[in-house]
């Protein structure tokens, strides 16, 4: 196992978890974690099949292993392929890209320049439909139950202004960067210290909380 980088570790100790924390279906399910997780994601799917149409058990197990395997895998292309090729329309100077291939396997998550630019965005992309992100329509129907709200999100100005500043210009034409940009530069996450005054402005929030 990877060990978390101090920087991982000092940052996420920054989170707000406190709405989480007092959530009772959360803690009941963090409590549980040990008896839940095995129960709904292998013996309910082995026994749907068995019970339902007669699915012989043991081609029941392994097919939910086999879809176990596939989403996991399909999930890490994110942090591997999406890594190594593609396209750096928002930040050439550091290692994620854009991989339309990983955002369909993925669900929507192969816009991996955009999110570690954008990290505080809940589209994790600049999409503005869910054709190839799919799962920006599942946090888009929470919110319209109530359930997810104070979704930030970048408006289309500043994503232009970052692509032509430090963008390879897949997607946005470049301009002159006046200011050399490191990935040290990068931003963790929203109320990051290192977010500056007009990004915070120029962001859009729906579905605000009262």
């Amino acid at each position: 196992m990877l060990k978390k980088h101090p920087d991982v570790i000092k940052k996420g100790a920054m989170i707000d978890m406190s709405d989480l924390e007092k959530d009772p279906v959360v803690v009941w399910q963090r409590r549980l974690y040990i008896v839940l997780m095995p129960l709904f994601c292998f013996i309910i799917p082995t026994w749907i099949p068995w019970h339902f149409w007669g699915e012989r058990p043991m081609y029941a197990w392994y097919l939910t292993l086999f879809r176990y395997t596939l989403s996991l895998n399909l999930t890490w292309l994110v942090n591997s392929a999406a890594h190594i090729w593609g396209m750096k329309p928002f930040d050439s100077s550091i290692s994620p890209t854009d991989s339309y291939s990983v955002g369909i396997a993925a669900i929507g998550e192969g816009w991996h320049n955009y999110h570690h630019v954008f990290p505080w965005d809940y589209k994790a992309a600049e999409l503005g439909n869910y054709k190839v992100n799919f799962t920006t329509a599942i946090i888009d129907g929470f919110a319209k139950l109530g359930w997810a709200y104070d979704l930030k999100t970048a408006s289309v100005e500043m994503i232009q202004k970052r692509a032509a500043r430090t963008g390879d210009g897949s997607r946005y034409k470049l301009i002159e960067d006046q200011h050399e940009h490191t990935h040290n530069d990068a931003v963790w996450g929203w109320d990051d210290s290192d977010m500056i005054p007009e990004d915070i402005q120029e962001t859009r929030i729906l579905n605000k909380s009262d």
